[in-house]
């Protein structure tokens, strides 16, 4: 075997290694959540039945004007809201949708600069489904922030389109790398 038939071949083995490694390292970290095999209940447990309230470890629900602060001390704040705002001078609303305007006050408290934090910000219909402020099109033009130094603080106004009916919330995820860490306010009109 010449000189240089063996080294392709040492490098086509280690190059299979690193897909074996690769494949095993994205098969190791789903994120999907991981679920426990069910299991029968025992005669000492009772059936649940369904309930309509959120479980004490889900995301706590916010109100309109109270602070959501997360464990790096970022705050956003809810501070008003609209339903049934204008469309844009440009574009019809789809039937059954309507423009609705969050505004929410920012604030940076940790000690490095928080990049695009409107970005983390939607609103979830009564459905469960999830709507950006980017994705409006029919709507007016969302404010942006590209970053906000540490002790920063803004005010900002954000129009999502959404149903017409059914309750929403807004809901910050501050990190895409944490989806579990989320923060709702209820949108009610101030």
């Amino acid at each position: 075997m010449t000189r240089t038939r063996k080294a392709l071949v040492g490098c086509g083995g280690l190059i299979g290694l690193f897909v074996v490694i690769g494949v095993i390292g994205v098969a190791t970290t789903s994120t999907a959540p991981h679920r426990a095999a069910p299991s029968s209940p025992t005669p000492t447990q009772a059936k649940r039945s369904p309930s309509s309230t959120p479980s004490p470890s889900g995301p706590k629900l916010y109100a309109v004007g109270k602070a959501m602060t997360n464990g790096s001390h970022q705050t956003v704040t809810v501070t008003a809201f609209a339903q049934g705002v204008a469309a844009s001078a440009y574009s019809t609303l789809s039937p059954g949708d309507q423009c609705v305007s969050v505004q929410a006050a920012v604030f940076n408290g940790d000690s490095s600069p928080w990049d695009l934090p409107l970005d983390e910000l939607t609103v979830v219909d009564a459905s469960g489904q999830s709507y950006d402020s980017y994705s409006s099109f029919d709507c007016s033009s969302s404010d942006s922030i590209d970053s906000l130094v540490p002790g920063g603080r803004t005010s900002a106004t954000l129009y999502f389109e959404v149903p017409l009916s059914g309750g929403l919330l807004l809901q910050w995820t501050p990190s895409a790398l944490n989806p579990n860490s989320v923060y709702n306010t209820e949108l009610k009109a101030s």
